[in-house]
């Protein structure tokens, strides 16, 4: 069996390369042939952004990703039976030129980047790498909330500008983590690590999640409430939901305007579950306390961005993902799918289940 392993050409992405060439021989692969769809293809940045912005229809209409061009470590092995991608595009047109192909493993959570009716319709099953960076973004979670709600972010900048001793936004309500009451939009694997990790700091977790049943909360200390009542009672307001075409702005200005003024705002899932034009609002007049956001409508942030104008807020980059056992564990999440899905036949591994019937 041959496996070629693409790597997206940026150095983030390097750290899962040894790990693709193991995960492909875990798989059986007597044959791996490696390199990168190289970050400077000018298709790059487009596909890049799409990922980014969750446009889930980009892999789901066949032939949307025929306009990518194909890379040259694939047109030199269109005799694989494996594909192990990050980024690259994996089209109808490709998979044509591919006749031997079983197994497509994308090794992030998303597949934006495959074409799954394409994949569906050639027999070929398609894994991902789910939960692989589940670690480290309810990590970065705790920590945007830390950041936030006790100011080491502002403090930090203030030092580094000379204003050791700088008023701070919220110096009259700076509070403890015990005792309060930490709300969670999403209740998925994130969320639920988010809970567990905050169990040390003695809060009360409530969560939002419609797909959650109540007897699943059972024994983890979690209540679930409805939407308005979170926004009503919590101190901490933290997003974990998967953004959907259906929960677009599923938090807008009627949820914000809930929320009590000494409350705090986190999200490190996906910026267009929020309005963000009424979260500015609510921080700008200061009708919430501060907000932690890891994610945004543009990015990268524009220079002359009108959030930097905030001082109860905390920015970063895109980052709550992004560590390096994340990456490298990736390609193994997505191999031991596809190896458990050969054994047991269970449809519910792979992400095209259509191509079992």
């Amino acid at each position: 069996m041959k496996a070629v392993c693409v790597l997206a050409g940026v150095p983030v992405m390097q750290e899962m390369a040894d790990t693709m060439v193991a995960a492909a021989k875990l798989m059986g692969a007597d044959e791996v042939v490696s390199g990168d769809w190289l970050a400077e293809d000018e298709n790059f940045a487009t596909l890049a952004k799409a990922v980014e912005d969750n446009q889930h229809e980009l892999g789901d209409k066949e032939g949307r990703l025929d306009s990518f061009a194909i890379p040259e470590i694939l047109k030199n092995n269109l005799d694989a039976d494996v594909l192990f991608v990050a980024f690259c595009p994996v089209s109808a047109k490709l998979m044509d030129q591919m006749p031997n192909l079983k197994a497509i493993c994308a090794c992030r959570g998303g597949i934006e980047n495959v074409d799954i009716a394409a994949a569906t319709k050639r027999g070929v099953i398609v894994v991902n790498a789910a939960g692989r960076n589940a670690n480290a973004v309810s990590d970065f979670t705790v920590g945007m909330m830390l950041a936030c709600v006790r100011n080491i972010a502002q403090s930090n900048y203030n030092i580094r500008n000379g204003e050791y001793s700088a008023p701070l936004a919220n110096a009259d309500n700076m509070p403890d983590m015990e005792g309060k009451v930490v709300g969670l939009v999403g209740y998925g694997h994130i969320g639920s690590l988010v809970a567990k990790k905050l169990s040390g700091f003695d809060v009360k977790v409530i969560t939002y999640d419609p797909y959650i049943p109540t007897e699943a909360l059972a024994g983890t200390g979690v209540e679930k409430v409805e939407k308005d009542e979170l926004f009503k009672t919590a101190d901490i307001i933290s997003v974990h939901a998967r953004l959907t075409p259906d929960n677009v702005h599923m938090i807008g200005a009627a949820e914000i305007a809930l929320m009590k003024p000494t409350a705090y705002f986190v999200n490190t899932a996906r910026a267009g579950l929020v309005d963000y034009d009424a979260l500015y609002d609510a921080l700008k007049e200061h009708r919430i306390a501060a907000a932690a956001l890891d994610v945004h409508e543009e990015e990268p942030l524009p220079a002359d961005t009108k959030w930097l104008d905030l001082d109860n807020v905390v920015l970063t980059g895109h980052l709550g993902g992004v560590t390096a056992d994340a990456q490298r564990k990736s390609p193994i999440i997505a191999a031991k799918k596809a190896i458990q899905y050969k054994e047991t036949g269970n449809k519910r591994l792979l992400m095209n289940p259509a191509v079992a019937e």
